[in-house]
């Protein structure tokens, strides 16, 4: 199993009011890269390129929501999944290496975290999936 990374600037923007993750909140993507994140200096979405949205690839949605018990937080999100709908140019989707999401309701799109699935991912014929599964919490806060 994959093990969720969170980035640093994610944190001191969460502790400003940057982040409100509920389901009547903030935006909250997940998008593919295969550059590795940078978990000290990336904050933005420009800093961390993704792979090109093509082939029924496109940054999606996780469908972000909050529940607090006993003082703590988690934030859930739904599982995305891609399939390979054409091969325009001969190279379907990919390569990838981490999927990451970020706060797309945030002025510079702030990154949250990122997976490492330990090596590069290519979904290479129509009809290939890949699902980026955040199990019952994708963060804890406790």
């Amino acid at each position: 199993m994959v093990t969720f990374n969170k980035f640093r600037h994610f944190v001191l923007g969460l502790l400003n009011g940057e982040h409100h993750l509920g389901a009547s909140g903030d935006v909250v993507k997940v998008y593919l890269t295969n550059n590795a994140p940078d978990t000290e200096n990336d904050t933005n979405l420009a800093d961390l390129a993704g792979i090109t949205e093509k082939n029924g690839y496109v940054a999606t949605d996780i469908q972000n929501d909050v529940s607090e018990a006993l003082g703590v937080a988690s934030m859930s999100g739904v599982d995305v999944e891609w399939t390979v709908d054409a091969d325009e140019d001969g190279n379907g989707v990919g390569p990838f290496r981490y999927a990451v999401i970020y706060n797309d309701t945030h002025a510079s799109d702030a990154l949250i975290g990122w997976w490492d699935y330990g090596s590069s991912i290519t979904l290479p014929n129509v009809g290939e999936k890949f699902k980026v599964d955040f199990g019952t919490t994708v963060i804890t806060l406790e």
